[in-house]
């Protein structure tokens, strides 16, 4: 293993680690009903109420200021208006005047005390007449708030008077400075309105929140009647537009599958699958994206190997694909019946049928640009090889296939395909293209003709640890009848190192084609027919021999 490809292993692994927790909670949340359910309501819901407890917070917050403004400016103009009067008297020391004058500061603002100094600090008059003629002590702590209209504005604290927002303002007659006027408003007043304040924006945001949990849970009510409603209809339902039902025939983790007739008005009659998503998943918008996504993909995909989309449906909020009805078995299904492996002729029949779908899809234009789409089926398995009884081999499920003008909806630790068919370029975190499907397609080669799982792992961190560094016995190791250049071309497909891998899925149909005349096998479709009528003679969807 190369240094690169350990230290990629290495930050794969401390991915891992650092996004559980995220895959976790986000994992929990996507299979919650609730959430899938309301997750649209929840999101416009969730943005009006982000909306009404800001415009909420800045409404309360624009009010508290503005007390706040209005209470300084109503001190500092009581103290520019005091000051007009008071300077004469000073001047003259006119005690008399100037504690009438504080005795009208004290009916207008009521402050917690009030003085007169002169220009050396001695107090001339005082709301406290024990305070005359002293100094005016400075207070224990003290910080300053801000000038307006030239009066100083403090917040402070007094051994006498405690903690009080101190308003001065410094007394000039002909540009001398003759004394200072001095008073101070109890900081409770402050303090009080913004916990009133305060209050009425916790009420406004516990209102807001008990509005929300709500609209929620009527909504979640309405939602959930509503679905039950369209489950009930389905259930019930024959038809899907012109397609009219005949059956469940299979059922997956995402999506189960319908047999049906399309008819149309002038008689003519064609048998198709329906696909419908399950219905826990309908309201899971990243389950409807992959879905619709597949369906999109695979339309645009014409070719005799690859299972054709007739149409994309949605009646009553949910989403169905009519689809080719593939009359037979795939190929997990096969090898489980055979318990061992395949014949040569037939294993190279049917990756070469497989190889020729693969190498379209990859190689496939834009029908308006022109421009390559580069669609990666990265779900390369034997469960999406369908082998039908009339001898016709298709892939199937582009579920998370991936094209160049596609979004990708991987998110960091997360491992696409199923896990022991991955490569390992998928597994290191990679980006991956065709070659990912070419290995994938080795695998399956590799365990149609030996009848052994080439990988077995638990957990998706057990095949990051194997799949880079673990050495794929040789073919010919578990079956020694096999020719040395068959076992070459299942190695090429194997290669860890994608230089060394087929570069594309045409060199290995060609390859296939000139062993299979090499080897001189004639196999064909109507051999394929032939092996699986045998091996399926009683199955109920197998059709009657002659």
């Amino acid at each position: 293993m190369s240094v690169s490809d350990k230290l990629s292993t290495t930050m794969t692994w401390a991915k891992q680690m650092t996004t559980g927790t995220f895959k976790s909670v986000s994992g929990t949340l996507l299979q919650n009903t609730f959430f899938n359910r309301n997750k649209k309501p929840l999101a416009i819901y969730g943005g009006i109420w982000l909306i009404v407890v800001a415009i909420s917070f800045l409404l309360v917050r624009n009010a508290a200021t503005d007390f706040r403004q209005e209470f300084l400016d109503k001190a500092v103009t009581a103290a520019n208006s005091m000051a007009e009067k008071i300077s004469s008297p000073l001047l003259e020391n006119d005690i008399l005047t100037l504690n009438v004058s504080i005795g009208e500061l004290e009916k207008k603002i009521a402050p917690v005390f009030a003085g007169i100094l002169d220009h050396e600090g001695v107090v001339i008059a005082h709301s406290d007449p024990y305070a005359m003629n002293l100094k005016m002590g400075d207070p224990v702590k003290k910080r300053a708030l801000t000038t307006l209209g030239g009066v100083t504005v403090e917040q402070s604290v007094f051994p006498k008077y405690g903690k009080s927002i101190t308003f001065s303002k410094a007394l000039f007659f002909s540009k001398v400075k003759i004394g200072t006027l001095v008073f101070g408003l109890d900081s409770k007043k402050l303090r009080k309105a913004r916990t009133r304040y305060n209050l009425v924006f916790l009420a406004v945001l516990g209102v807001s929140v008990i509005l929300f949990l709500a609209l929620i849970i009527m909504t979640d009510r309405h939602l959930r009647n509503k679905a039950a409603r369209e489950l009930k209809a389905f259930e019930n339902m024959e038809n899907v537009g012109p397609y009219l039902l005949k059956k469940k025939i299979a059922q997956g983790g995402m999506a189960e599958l319908y047999l049906a007739d399309y008819i149309r008005d002038d008689g003519f009659k064609r048998t198709v699958a329906i696909k419908k998503i399950l219905p826990h998943l309908a309201q899971n918008q990243d389950f409807v994206a992959m879905f619709i996504r597949e369906a999109r993909l695979a339309a645009m995909l014409q070719h005799p190997n690859i299972v054709q989309i007739f149409d994309l449906i949605k009646l009553m909020n949910i989403h169905f694909i009519a689809m080719e009805y593939v009359n037979g078995k795939n190929l997990a299904e096969i090898m489980a019946h055979e318990k061992s492996g395949l014949s040569v002729d037939l294993s190279l029949f049917l990756i070469q049928k497989i190889s020729s779908g693969l190498y379209y899809s990859h190689s496939k234009k834009d029908d308006h640009s022109g421009e390559p789409l580069n669609i990666v089926h990265r779900d390369i398995s034997p469960q999406n090889m369908l082998i039908s009884f009339k001898g016709e081999v298709k892939i199937s499920d582009f579920g998370i296939s991936k094209a160049r003008s596609e979004p990708s909806f991987t998110q960091a630790g997360v491992i696409k395909g199923k896990i022991a068919y991955l490569s390992p370029e998928q597994v290191l975190g990679k980006e991956v293209d065709h070659q990912a499907d070419i290995y994938a397609l080795g695998i399956i080669f590799h365990e149609i003709l030996t009848g052994k799982r080439v990988y077995n792992f638990s957990n998706e961190l057990e095949a990051i640890r194997t799949i880079p560094t673990m050495k794929i016995p040789d073919v010919r190791e578990l079956r020694t009848d096999l020719p040395k250049s068959l076992a070459a071309i299942i190695a090429k497909c194997l290669a860890k190192r994608k230089t060394r891998r087929y570069q594309t899925a045409k060199e290995l149909h060609d390859d296939l084609a000139n062993l299979r005349s090499e080897l001189q096998i004639s196999y064909d479709e109507s051999n394929l027919a032939e092996f699986m009528a045998d091996r399926f003679k009683n199955d109920p969807l197998s059709p009657p021999k002659g």
